[in-house]
């Protein structure tokens, strides 16, 4: 039992440790398109990302993590429409262009800066006994969960005087656009 516990908290402590850039754009993206959407997506991405890890780690044979950096242009993709949008003097604002955006754009961002965490959890769940796997997916399922509230609090600790969309509304197509060149430029170092 020592063991399982052990296993599971190794789990908890690896998946901390790669989404602390998940955390960071949940709160942004909370703060933003609105809580509802952005823990939904990041909920089902994490799903995912486990789930694709694990049935690599059985054996499937997949040729995901070599093209994984090309999802890094979705950000991008979003982020240059809400520019384009703002300087055509549209009368939405980024936020909003952003909000517009159907959760599977949201789950794609997440998707495109996990993947450090599925290049940790394919190695170990394959690495481990049948009877570890149980306390692997349950300890990074903890992660998730205790992440998503925890950026859901970060969020409310904002300032409920001051408008969310005047707060970051300027800089969602910026980092955006950031988070999707980082994923391009840094996936192909991760798989190495």
């Amino acid at each position: 039992m020592i063991d399982e516990f052990g296993i599971a908290l190794s789990a908890v402590t690896a998946h901390v440790a790669t989404n602390l850039d998940n955390l960071a754009i949940m709160v942004g993206l909370i703060l933003t398109v609105g809580q509802l959407r952005t823990l939904s997506g990041y909920l089902i991405a994490q799903g995912m990302m486990l789930s694709a890890a694990y049935f690599v780690s059985a054996g499937l044979e997949t040729g995901l993590p070599h093209q994984v950096g090309y999802l890094g242009f979705i950000p991008i993709g979003l982020g240059l429409y809400a520019l384009v949008g703002r300087y055509l003097g549209a009368d939405s604002t980024a936020a909003e262009q952003v909000s517009k955006s159907h959760v599977l754009a949201i789950i794609a961002l997440f998707l495109s800066v996990s993947f450090d965490s599925f290049a940790v959890f394919t190695p170990l769940l394959a690495d481990s006994g049948p009877s570890y796997t149980a306390p692997i997916l349950f300890g990074a399922g903890l992660s998730v969960v205790g992440l998503a509230v925890g950026g859901a609090a970060l969020a409310s600790m904002a300032p409920a005087k001051v408008s969310r969309l005047e707060r970051l509304e300027w800089l969602a197509p910026y980092v955006m656009i950031a988070i999707g060149l980082y994923v391009v430029i840094n996936t192909g170092t991760d798989i190495t």
